[in-house]
């Protein structure tokens, strides 16, 4: 097997993830180079000036410690502070102006979103150089260009290539492809491969970022909105990974992303994902107020179940605006005094919002903490995709194709998968799916 497949080496010497999760820099921000994006209006930004990486992260992929349980006395302890700095390493670098002699940057810096790799959206830039050292695309250039010339299409030879490109590796070689071909990898696969099957390619070639980028958009265009879609691409986001998605969106599209959902939705719905977007909740690291705790219970308890009727809005802001680790002690504080957070949510909402919400919850709840935020949640809803008659295909590709992306975590998920339904992830999408889509799909989970 090659050294550039991302399970051999899933980073590919990319620089190490933000510390937090949240991509935190030094105070005064990131000055970019020449070469820096269009202006982007303020209300884009929730969150905190987008930055480069830092140190790695802990287990699972970025997350922090997972939440324990509190000792006798409700002493909630604080998961340990991390060991190293929250500012990357060179510090604060004066404009490249100060450097009259220094060459111009000449490629998109990397950033991460979604605890992997990625070119960032931010600079008019095409993603070349060694931003994937140990893999070099002119190999599989040839390939493609073969597989995709004259009559008839070798599908085998497109999965011995896509199945097991990491993020940095993918971008490297749509960037390779169009510099020696003249056209976009995206199209090429477009006009030579269809259904489920080219679907999952152009996703993948899209990438993590501009993949839900296209995911975000497809779900407000045309008439009526996709809500589970759009869930699954804001809710349980890092302000970080929030302000690039902003960013990519307006690249792509030239528009605001948080007014196009605002215009898209209406009433209490539209408030929810509104608070969504605005959200900027302490990083998961930060030490848990039990005080705070104590007064969330009540107020949660005030604005459902202690009630006729429900104030949604007091419920929202509660459980948008925490930190995973804290919701989890939350949720445990809850069950302790009164019955399990998602059962309350069942009872007391319906509709887009009871999703929602327990599409956050489940995320942090503490029951299988172990596995690390959101694990247990996303192996269930990959068996909802194939669960029942017929299998919901496109949400298959999209959660496969999304999860696949941080290799660590997926395997989590996988294990997680195994453990729940008694039955390997991989034999239950062969046993779903067919022909060379089955082959695709197969190839991305067995890199778990």
């Amino acid at each position: 097997m090659s050294d550039y497949h991302y399970y051999s080496n899933p980073n590919y010497g990319a620089p190490p993830p933000p510390p937090n999760g949240y991509g935190y820099g030094p105070p005064g921000g990131y000055v970019p180079p020449n070469g820096q994006p269009p202006p982007i209006p303020a209300s884009s930004y929730p969150g905190p000036p987008l930055q480069n990486y830092g140190p790695p992260p802990p287990s699972h992929a970025g997350y922090s410690p997972s939440y324990m349980p509190p000792p006798q006395g409700h002493q909630y302890a604080p998961p340990p502070p991390p060991a190293f700095s929250s500012y990357p390493v060179a510090g604060y670098q004066p404009p490249p102006a100060a450097y009259p002699n220094q060459p111009q940057q000449s490629q998109a810096p990397i950033i991460y979103y979604m605890n992997v790799p990625v070119p960032s959206p931010a600079y008019h830039l095409p993603p070349q150089g060694d931003i994937a050292p140990g893999y070099e695309p002119t190999m599989d250039v040839d390939k493609i260009r073969k597989a995709t010339k004259g009559f008839g299409t070798d599908e085998a030879a497109l999965i011995s290539v896509f199945g097991h490109l990491g993020s940095l590796p993918m971008a490297a070689l749509a960037a390779a492809f169009k510099a020696r071909v003249g056209k976009d990898l995206e199209d090429v696969l477009k006009s030579e491969t269809g259904g489920y099957f080219g679907e999952t390619l152009r996703a993948l070639v899209l990438g993590p970022l501009w993949y839900d980028v296209d995911l975000v958009h497809s779900a407000i265009k045309g008439a009526g909105t996709d809500e589970l879609l759009l869930t699954e691409i804001i809710a349980d986001r890092t302000p970080s990974d929030r302000q690039n998605l902003f960013i990519a969106y307006r690249m792509r599209y030239g528009r605001d992303l948080q007014a196009d959902i605002r215009g898209d939705l209406s009433a209490k719905t539209e408030r929810m994902y509104t608070m969504m977007l605005s959200a900027n909740p302490p990083p998961d690291h930060a030490p848990l107020d039990y005080k705070q705790i104590e007064s969330d219970v009540k107020a949660l308890y005030k604005a459902g179940q202690g009630k006729i009727g429900t104030d949604e809005i007091a419920f929202c802001d509660i459980i948008i605006n925490r930190s995973r680790t804290y919701l989890a002690a939350l949720c445990d504080a809850y069950a302790r005094k009164y019955k399990s957070l998602t059962k309350v949510i069942k009872s007391e909402f319906s509709g887009h919002m009871r999703q929602t919400l327990l599409f956050i919850v489940e995320g942090a709840k503490p029951k299988h903490a172990v596995e690390g935020p959101g694990i247990w949640r996303d192996a269930k809803m990959l068996e909802k995709s194939m669960k029942g008659l017929g299998t919901k295909d496109k949400q298959l590709v999209r959660r496969i194709v999304r999860y696949h992306w941080d290799r660590n975590r997926f395997e989590a998920i996988t294990a997680a998968y195994h453990k729940k339904y008694k039955k390997s992830l991989e034999s239950r999408v062969a046993g779903e799916t067919s022909g060379d889509y089955k082959k695709l799909l197969v190839e991305l989970v067995r890199g778990a």
